[in-house]
């Protein structure tokens, strides 16, 4: 490992030679280049190391999209900042709506238990989201996001292994004003926005953001397909089911937001939210191909309709989601900093009823799940300037939650090889109270002007109690007579993760940077288990990685290009496994199974020929390999060999696509003689082929594929006119493919058009 790690320092050595004197060749020919800007680029500020700075300037990989991009490309959630950012995936679960299974350069869950916690934290206006419930955010009111792409050992709240997600709202205006928005689009989709904002005194501003959102749901239900004469169904006609098309959204947005700035180095913001939600359930469907579950046509003689968009299901799913968070901000003027309070509190609740088979039979139904979750988080944090050559930050962070959670499953007696009606009834019930503490610090010194040198470290201690009725059968009818065994698990764990790098900026216009910065998630337990043995805590996983970059204007500001390359050594990782028992039946396992090495190249860049044409993109390379992988029973005989280990090894990472890449472009031209200007966008999203299960079945592998979007829009003055098409070639896609029965596909959304008018006032 010396040897090849040595050999990785050699390349990325070369490479970074190589860059510089690139990016210092194009330089020479320009002329004032070094008070050159990117015209649309401009200066993007981000908050990746805690305070307001340039991204230009920011030795950290972070894809900044600003509120204007994300109004120019239509973008909803966070999901679609996913296909902007090089090397992210920013999917839900898809079985569960809003829940977030997040991945940056390749390091993330794909399960949805819900102790787990997140390998990328979800940051709202300085509070990290301790659950992955309700994470998948919409992005109304945000004036800007940013995608910080690797461990977050310092700055980001909780530690994570594979980046972070922040979200900013705009403070309010001391300037009256407002905006108001109107949208229609295809399923019957419409949604109407306003925000108010302006001065109440001198010191006092104040800003009101409303939004309500309808949609019907893309995937239809017809209650189609073919049906025969079968054993289950030897009628072999449809079920007498309701259609009802999924996954709609009846939504409502309420965001108040009050500043007080005396003018005299204080200043203190409250962030409020209230969002409600009575949407859908998933959007699952059956699916038939070489080595697909059977079970559906040959106990069923059911076949699914052809249209990968049209749904059968049996179960109105639905999903009802609640939360309201507030966020108090204070910054305060002290020596030579700022001393920041940052106080939060958030509570959500979530009820969901699913019909996760995909088929117009009780299979596999999740009915009447019901989750709630609360949380308080404190960070106070201290940032001083000592001289033209020295700077640091120093903090605390502190984080107490809560979740209860009633998980329900309702199974086929096909299972228990008993009857098809003779339904099984499963269920667990608990609560897990998570605490957090954690001091942070970070210096920066520049020995010349042109290097900087930096160095930093979070120590953590995190402890968490989980009181748990296993996952048990019911007696009776139904969900009644259920297991009343209680089991109470404790446990805690401590980190340090320290973070070191070098800058060296020759001149404005190029910063050139390495870094070694260490990553940990904490210690799960998992409570979609049965027995005390396999809810037991798994410990700690930790990323350590090692990054080179630059940053770059040139062209006197008509291109801008950030490269990186990273190399990262993953240990400790949390799996879930299935493994024997002694009862001879498989069990589920939260467990420590696997390390690997991963190794990524990245680049983002703007270019701007004239003032009214110009292209942003991204193109992303990852190349993970697992070096040892335990716990998997790849072939299947109950039995977790040496040769299923030697395979598991060998296996890909799964929803980790190795080449992503994204490019859009912008056409502006005026017409006779209107006023104001049009705006033509067209934009294209690619992602190479992935597995989306853990032991990479061929069957459930999704293909490579691309979604183009256009756009045309009018602004004038203070109003906006536009239309838009979202995966016009209707291409199908999914995010996770797995068995049950049969084989479902979940996530994906068909060809989608709109219509929207705003004004400015």
């Amino acid at each position: 490992m010396t040897i090849m790690k040595s050999n990785v320092s050699g390349l990325l050595a070369g490479v970074s030679l190589s860059m510089v004197a690139a990016v210092q060749g194009v330089q020479a020919q320009e002329t004032d280049s070094d008070t050159a800007s990117p015209a649309r680029s401009g200066e993007i500020i981000v908050y990746a190391q805690k305070k307001a700075e340039s991204v230009q300037d920011v030795p950290v990989s972070v894809t900044a999209v600003s509120a204007e991009t994300i109004a120019n490309s239509f973008s909803t959630d966070l999901t679609d900042i996913g296909f902007i950012a090089p090397n992210v995936q920013l999917q839900g679960v898809s079985t569960f709506p809003g829940f977030a299974n997040f991945s940056i350069r390749g390091l993330g869950n794909s399960t949805s238990i819900r102790t787990l916690d997140p390998s990328v934290n979800v940051v709202q206006d300085g509070m990290v989201l301790a659950t992955q419930i309700g994470a998948v955010l919409d992005l109304f009111d945000v004036e800007a996001v940013e995608v910080l792409r690797g461990p977050q050992g310092v700055f980001q709240g909780r530690n994570t292994t594979g980046g972070a997600v922040l979200l900013r709202t705009g403070k309010p205006s001391n300037v009256f004003g407002g905006s108001f928005r109107a949208g229609y689009g295809s399923y019957d989709t419409y949604r109407i926005e306003g925000i108010v904002e302006g001065p109440l005194s001198n010191q006092l501003s104040a800003k009101l953001a409303v939004q309500y959102k309808h949609s019907d749901g893309a995937f239809k239900d017809k209650n189609g397909g073919f049906f025969a004469v079968a054993p289950q169904n030897p009628s072999g006609t449809q079920p007498d089911n309701p259609m009802v098309d999924q996954p709609g959204q009846d939504s409502i947005f309420i965001k108040p937001t009050v500043t007080f700035d005396s003018g005299a180095g204080f200043d203190f913001t409250v962030y409020g939210q209230y969002y409600k939600d009575n949407g859908g359930g998933t959007a699952s469907r059956m699916f038939l191909g070489d080595g697909a579950p059977g079970t559906t046509v040959a106990q069923f003689g059911y076949t699914p309709p052809e249209d990968p968009y049209e749904i059968n299901h049996d179960l109105i799913g639905d999903s009802r989601t609640e939360s309201w968070h507030v966020i108090g901000e204070g910054n305060i003027d002290v020596g030579p900093g700022v001393l920041t309070s940052i106080t939060a509190f958030r509570d959500l609740s979530f009820d969901s009823s699913l019909d996760v088979d995909g088929t117009p039979f009780l299979l596999i139904h999740f009915p009447d799940n019901e989750e709630g979750a609360d949380q308080f988080t404190q960070e106070l944090r201290y940032a001083a300037d000592i001289s033209d050559s020295l700077d640091f930050l120093v903090g605390f962070f502190y984080m107490k939650s809560e979740m209860n959670v009633i998980e329900r499953r309702e199974f086929s007696g096909l299972t228990a090889r008993r009857a098809h009606t003779d339904f099984n009834y499963i269920q667990s019930d608990w609560t897990q109270e998570q605490e957090s503490v954690a001091g942070f610090a970070n210096f920066n010194f520049k020995p010349t002007p042109e290097i900087t040198l930096s160095a930093g470290a979070r120590y953590s201690w995190e402890k968490k109690e989980l009181d748990i009725s296993p996952l048990a059968g019911c007696a009776g009818p139904g969900f009644t007579n259920c297991s009343t065994t209680r089991l109470f698990l404790e446990d805690s764990w401590t980190n340090w993760s320290p973070r070191a790098g070098i800058e060296y900026e020759p001149n404005p216009n190029l910063l050139t940077y390495f870094t070694w910065t260490r990553g940990y998630r904490s210690g799960n337990f998992n409570a979609r288990a049965s027995s005390l043995e396999t809810i037991a805590a798994a410990d700690p996983e930790q990323a350590d990685q090692f990054e080179l970059g630059l940053k770059s204007d040139l062209a006197n500001g008509a291109v801008r290009l950030n490269l990186a390359a990273f190399w990262t050594e993953y240990d400790e990782i949390q799996r879930v496994t299935n493994e024997a028992s002694s009862t001879g039946q498989p069990v589920q396992r939260l467990r420590n199974a696997a390390s690997a090495t991963i190794k990524g190249l990245e680049a983002e860049f703007t270019i701007q020929p004239s003032d009214n044409f110009w292209i942003d993109g991204s193109l992303a390379w990852i190349d993970p390999e697992f070096n040892t992988f335990t716990g998997l029973d790849l072939d299947g005989d109950g039995v977790v060999s040496p040769a299923d280990e030697a395979a598991a090894a060998e296996l890909d990472f799964d929803r980790v696509p190795s080449y992503t890449a994204y490019i859009a472009a912008n056409f502006q031209f005026g017409v006779g003689g209107l006023p104001g200007e049009f705006t033509f966008r067209p934009s294209l999203s690619y992602r190479s082929g992935f597995p989306t299960d853990v032991n990479n079945s061929p069957i459930f592998f999704q293909e490579a594929y691309e979604l183009v979007d256009v756009s045309l829009r009018y602004e004038t003055g203070q109003y906006r006119l536009a239309a838009f098409a979202r995966n016009v070639f209707d291409k199908h896609y999914a995010d996770i493919l797995s068995p049950a029965f049969n084989a479902q596909a979940f996530g994906g959304a068909p060809v989608s058009w709109g219509i929207e008018f705003g004004y400015d006032f």
